[in-house]
């Protein structure tokens, strides 16, 4: 009896094998990713990107993307479902965008966030919105060329045709202020 189960055994693991050899031998016929992705022109594509903004080695900033497109050949990154979070020089969140998209160049952290772009300032919980807002860290500036509403941690809202701040958020110009500040009940 013992010699019936090993030799059930035996048979069994050869007909296993043999099922993996024919596996291996049959030729693929379903692409490994879809048709977008076999077309797509980046180098690389990263899931849950993560990479920190710094200078001369101190962090000034950390980016993160559910998906980035890397283009070597112009040292940036096309990204979906973006954050930006800033850093002071003590290492405190100073503000965060997010956006649906954006671009970032690895070489110089120039950035621009695209799509429904919100900023926060967590030093002042001040908010502002727009379509589209440009980093450029050479110029310690942040900014945008889209209409701009800026809400205040008391409700007070303003809204402009742009605006432009420095990086410490002290220095917030809305430009062409429509319809005067108002309060959101």
């Amino acid at each position: 009896m013992r010699d019936d189960r090993s030799r059930h055994g035996r048979w069994g693991l050869t007909l296993a094998a043999m099922g993996l050899v024919a596996a291996c031998a049959d030729p693929l016929d379903t692409p490994i990713a879809n048709a977008d992705m076999q077309e797509m022109e980046s180098d690389y594509v990263t899931f849950g990107m993560v990479s920190f903004l710094t200078t001369r080695g101190v962090r000034e900033g950390r980016i993160s993307a559910d998906t980035a497109y890397m283009f070597e050949d112009s040292a940036s990154a096309h990204l979906r479902g973006m954050e930006i979070v800033f850093y002071d020089e003590d290492g405190r969140e100073r503000a965060t965008v997010t956006g649906t998209t954006g671009q970032w160049s690895w070489d110089t952290d120039r950035m621009v966030a695209r799509g429904d772009v919100v900023l926060i300032v967590h030093s002042d919980g001040s908010k502002l919105e727009s379509q589209e807002i440009y980093y450029d860290p050479d110029l310690d500036r942040i900014w945008s060329d889209s209409a701009t509403v800026q809400t205040f941690a008391d409700g007070t809202v303003t809204s402009g045709s742009s605006f432009e701040s420095d990086m410490s958020f002290e220095n917030i110009l809305i430009r062409d202020p429509r319809g005067g500040s108002r309060r959101i009940f």
